[in-house]
């Protein structure tokens, strides 16, 4: 009998709660993914799977995939401080026989952030600061050189350890309406710390980090959704460049080929598709994948990725 009573309470929850007061729940759980918080989502990485290696001078791959997830720690909907967990894997499985995955690259990190002030006029207007350590290494312990001098890109010791410090800007940078722009700047530094004596001399410790976001282009009208709020974009831009400092194969201060890193990402979301995107993306660079930081990449591809920033 008492089952009984407590399903027919149960069955019967919606009737009893006021209708005000569903709203008004609905409207804090909203609450908690705007403003800061919002934006602490729109600087993390982007999980993502291409399509094989695209065109370039990387050689033949399944894929590559960024499996980036992460936690985000807050208090309260409206605090000034949160940080991020995130076990960050990336890997690139070998277009060879048994399809082989090398070496992944095992980046965990942990990063905290701190609101600058409380500018709530606009939907997403939050600027902070954020510090994030990571660990960057491939799994091996290998000899860091093959007999012949080669790099041993597949059992050779990777390991290095980086602090970021940066600014993030939410602001309307370009003279356009209806756009949202966010603005990354940030020094990496990877101090002597748990690092590969070896990548002395050939690896960047110190590197400025930028990066450049688009959430809605000019003319683009967002569509009323519910409790008031809009609908997010299907186009997203992003534009990211790093300079490398330090002493890397003696190579002059400017000299682009050695120290400059450049991508552009341009990411579709279909309207059937609410946490996905394809994404097209160029990047010309360093090699990011462990072992074969040494060589220059040049690459078109195109892909998956998730929509982290709802």
């Amino acid at each position: 009998m008492k089952k009984l009573l407590l399903i027919i309470v149960l069955f019967h929850l919606p009737a009893i709660i006021p209708v005000d007061q569903i709203l008004a729940q609905d409207s804090v759980k909203a609450k908690t993914e705007t403003n800061f918080f919002n934006a602490i989502r729109a600087n993390q990485a982007e999980s993502y799977i291409t399509f094989g290696q695209g065109l370039g001078n990387i050689e033949p791959l399944i894929f590559e995939s960024l499996i980036a997830p992460y936690f985000l720690l807050r208090t309260s909907h409206d605090a000034r401080l949160g940080a991020t967990l995130s076990p960050a894997i990336l890997i690139r499985m070998q277009a060879e026989e048994s399809f082989p995955v090398r070496s992944p690259s095992y980046m965990p990190n942990i990063t905290f952030y701190r609101q600058l002030r409380s500018t709530f006029g606009e939907k997403y207007d939050a600027s902070y600061l954020f510090l994030m350590l990571e660990h960057h290494s491939n799994g091996q312990d290998g000899e860091f050189y093959n007999e012949d001098g080669s790099y041993n890109i597949e059992t050779g010791n990777f390991a290095t350890n980086l602090i970021e410090f940066g600014i993030f800007i939410n602001r309307n940078l370009l003279p356009f309406q209806n756009t949202t722009e966010y603005f990354r700047t940030s020094v990496e530094l990877h101090p002597n710390i748990g690092r590969e004596d070896e990548m002395n001399g050939k690896y960047s410790f110190l590197r400025w980090n930028n990066s450049f976001r688009i959430f809605r282009f000019p003319g683009y009208k967002p569509k009323p959704a519910q409790a008031g709020h809009f609908s997010q974009p299907q186009v997203q831009t992003k534009v990211e460049t790093a300079w490398l400092f330090g002493n890397i194969n003696h190579a002059a201060f400017f000299n682009l080929k050695e120290r400059f890193n450049f991508s552009a990402t341009i990411a579709y979301r279909p309207k059937a598709l609410s946490d996905v995107s394809f994404f097209l993306n160029f990047y010309t660079g360093k090699d990011y994948y462990n072992m074969q930081f040494y060589r220059r990449i040049n690459t078109l591809r195109i892909g998956l990725q998730a929509f982290a920033f709802k």
